[in-house]
Formats: C-alpha cells, structure tokens, sequence
C-alpha cells in the first residue's frame, strides 16, 4: 500500500511538473485530420499559437480547446496570433480547430516570443478574415469575408469591383433581357439577383477565382487589404496582386513556382 501511495506521488509530481514546463511553453500543431475546421483556415502542421486578443497565451492545450468551443457557443471569435516558420499573422477562429496539439521545445518557443515581441495587435472589432487565392504563375486573389452591402444593392459593381467579368457580363444580360421582355420582369430579376448576391456573395467569388485556376491559399486576419497584402508577401516573397499596396515583387529572387492544389 505505501509503495502504491509512493508510486502516485510520483506521477502526481511528475504531472505537475509537465504542466508547470508546458506553462511556460508555446502550443502547435502537430496534425490536422483530412476533415477539420483548421484546414478551412489553411492552418499547417507546426504552426506555433502565440496569443490569443493580443495576449501572449501560456496556457495549456486543454484550455485552448475549450476557449475554441466556447467561441461556437457564443458566436464570439479568438482573434489568434500565429507564426509560421518567421512569419507572424493573426486570425478570427470561431469554434474548435479540431487538430491533434503538442507543445513546442524551449527553443522554438524562445525564438517565437521573439517574433512575437515585434507584431503589434489591435482591437479584435477591428479585425475581419480575409481569403487569399493563388495560381501557379503567383498571383493572388485576396478578399474580405465580410458582408458586402454593394453585393446586395448594386450587383454589377460588386463584380466589378473583384474583376468577376464573366459573372458581370451574365448578370447584365440577364438584366437587359427582362427589361426588354417587361418592365414588371426587369423588377423581379433585380430582386431575384439581389437575394441570390446577398446569400453566395463569398461563394460566388471563391467560385470564380477556382474557375480562373486561383486555388484556396491561405486565411489571415487583417485590419485592412494592405495589411493582409503584407502577411502575403511574407509568406511567399513573390506573390503578385492586382491592386499591390506592397509594390510588385523582388526580381532577384530565384524560387520555382508553387505547386497548386485544389480546396
């Protein structure tokens, strides 16, 4: 009996002991099953969490998980930091990532707060995720997953404003084929077409940029398109964008185009 009662001191000594070095650890990914919310993110294995609303976040792994399933629960998002390789972003999860966690060694967790230590976060109301397709030759389509109004009141500026033009040029066909037909048909298709654009207006444009060979990249969460622009440069030095706040890419550098997959 006192050598069971020894033997559970033990291990009760030897858990608090790994969770006291956990505390003081940052958590990563180490896998992601082939059906998860964190591939909807386009989150990769080794990927090291570093705060959560700005805060470096020491805890450990069972916390985070809960925190994850309360964010569902309320409807509220984590604005998470993140770093990939030197790379620091942030990014709006709103449930569980559903991927298998393990804590980082002490040096990785050293040279993240590190990184982190130069990365400034704002408020999270300030924050909205923004999706970034890219194609073989580079060029990324980046766009805000917030609700757009325009989608809704002006469809054909809303394409215009994402280079939809095959989707523009079907819509104004639609428009001026009932307008010749009957005025009281011109009036139902805006409004059909209104309520289509308000429900798939993201859909719509993931859907289009699959269509031109843009394929889903990556997610990051940004306070503005220039922002977001930013985290892409650093993740691939020479993506390319059509309205670029960072400027075109360096020329100098040498690295073959990237292998794309599909979803």
């Amino acid at each position: 009996m006192a050598e069971f009662d020894n033997v559970s001191e033990s291990t009760s000594s030897n858990s608090s002991m790994e969770s006291a070095t956990a505390s003081n650890l940052f958590i990563k990914i180490k896998s992601i099953p082939r059906v998860a919310y964190a591939r909807d993110l386009r989150l990769k294995e080794g990927d090291i969490i570093l705060a959560n609303n700005g805060k470096i976040f020491d805890q450990d792994i069972n916390v985070l998980r809960e925190l994850c399933d309360q964010a569902k629960d309320s409807e509220e998002q984590l604005l998470l930091t993140v770093c990939r390789g030197e790379v620091v972003f942030d990014l709006l999860v709103g449930e569980n990532l559903a991927v298998e966690f393990d804590y980082c060694d002490a040096e990785a967790s050293s040279a993240a707060s590190s990184l982190f230590a130069k990365h400034h976060v704002g408020a999270k109301s300030e924050y909205c995720n923004y999706e970034a397709l890219r194609d073989i030759h580079r060029h990324v389509v980046l766009y805000d997953t917030r609700y757009s109004s325009v989608a809704t009141i002006a469809p054909p500026i809303w394409l215009m404003q994402h280079r939809a033009w095959e989707p523009l040029v079907a819509v104004c066909a639609a428009y001026a084929t009932s307008f010749v037909v009957h005025w009281a048909v011109f009036l139902i298709t805006i409004l059909l077409t209104a309520i289509y654009f308000h429900r798939i207006q993201f859909r719509l444009i993931r859907n289009y940029s699959l269509f031109t060979e843009h394929y889903f990249w990556h997610v990051c969460a940004a306070r503005s398109t220039a922002e977001a622009q930013i985290v892409c440069r650093q993740l691939d030095p020479k993506c390319n964008f059509d309205y670029s706040h960072v400027g075109p890419p360096e020329k100098n550098l040498t690295e073959s185009a990237p292998t794309q997959q599909p979803g």
